[in-house]
């Protein structure tokens, strides 16, 4: 795997884990938390937390088209060569 894949690859995580996490978080906010664990009332994200989720989303739609079209410019040299 050379490093255009890697960087495919690696934006396509940053796009898919903070779906993922954000996903979870707002489940886990419904989630009922009476008793010993809390006070029932939900838990929505902070606004720290909606700056991590989204900057790392925002960084993979960003850099996704840019790694593809890097790839295809290789794959071109790579032809002509």
């Amino acid at each position: 795997m050379n490093k255009y894949v890697l960087h495919i690859v690696a934006s396509v995580v940053c796009i898919l884990l903070p779906a993922v996490g954000l996903l979870y978080v707002l489940w886990d906010s419904h989630q009922p938390k009476i008793g010993p664990v809390g006070d029932g009332k939900p838990n929505y994200p902070s606004i720290s937390q909606w700056i991590s989720i989204s900057s790392s989303f925002i960084l993979g739609v960003v850099n996704l088209p840019l790694s593809i079209i890097r790839y295809k410019q290789k794959a071109k040299e790579d032809i002509k060569s």
